[in-house]
């Protein structure tokens, strides 16, 4: 949700926008503060695995942080929609100049054994950030690997609204229009039906379709009054879905708080 500082924030961003020869400028904004003032390694590429993950010259494979990419062809499915520009895109970065700078995620590995960097380019741009704003990307925060999420968020929304890459066909899910080949990470609009508390965490309840939970372990993350003041709004979701246990057939986890935003906030308009 958008406090009342952000929206003063985002208000600033949009008069620079209607500047003239101020086109790009939300997002030259927003990629001033996707850098970063340090390192923790320069090393340099062996070759691009999709659009969000790589390999390095020493065999080691990084998952680009912030980040999620369409899926490549695999396993007997389809590639989505722009997975091979998304790969694409990645790989041209790198055409000319192999070499990578790396800062390291709090938590430097996942449970697949991948470590967890943001990416710079030679002259200090972000990697996710390219990515995001060409709309080869959606943003995504898994605590506590949080840095640059608002900038990343601010970069998605700059291609969302100008209908770049994937965005230029509507790329978010209905959540009374779910199915079994929907699972895997999207974006999901729907009405919070009912809202439940209790010792295993939050649970939203959308359009009786998605159910939602924010686990013990993140929900100091949220503010419980702000999601409380969601019931019987519409928002957008995004994470990966999974077939549910409980009494909807699906469910979502949420780990950060800018993944669950009042439709109002998330609009372009």
């Amino acid at each position: 949700m958008l406090t009342k500082k952000g929206a003063i924030w985002r208000l600033f961003l949009c008069s620079l926008y209607f500047l003239p020869g101020f086109i790009y400028s939300s997002a030259a904004l927003a990629d001033s503060n996707c850098r970063s003032d340090f390192y923790d390694e320069t090393t340099n590429i062996r070759y691009i695995h999709d659009g969000d993950t790589l390999h390095l010259s020493d065999g080691r494979k990084v998952r680009l942080i912030g980040i999620n990419t369409p899926e490549l062809a695999r396993d007997n499915r389809a590639a989505e929609a722009f997975a091979q520009q998304a790969k694409n895109a990645l790989k041209s970065l790198f055409e000319t100049d192999k070499s990578i700078s790396l800062v390291f995620g709090k938590d430097k590995k996942d449970h697949y054994g991948r470590f967890l960097a943001h990416a710079f380019l030679n002259d200090g741009q972000n990697v996710q950030a390219i990515l995001l704003k060409q709309g080869y990307g959606s943003a995504i925060t898994l605590p506590p690997n949080a840095r640059f999420s608002a900038c990343y968020l601010e970069m998605e929304r700059f291609a969302r609204c100008n209908k770049a890459g994937l965005w230029q066909k509507p790329s978010v899910i209905q959540a009374n229009e779910l199915r079994k080949q929907h699972l895997g990470f999207h974006l999901v609009q729907g009405k919070v039906k009912a809202i439940d508390i209790n010792n295993k965490g939050i649970w939203l309840n959308l359009d009786d379709k998605l159910s939602i939970g924010i686990r013990p372990d993140n929900q100091s993350l949220f503010d419980i009054k702000a999601i409380k003041a969601m019931l019987n709004q519409t928002v957008i979701v995004r994470g990966w879905l999974n077939k549910s246990k409980r009494a909807q057939p699906f469910y979502l986890r949420l780990r950060h708080p800018e993944s669950i935003q009042l439709l109002s906030d998330f609009s372009c308009e």
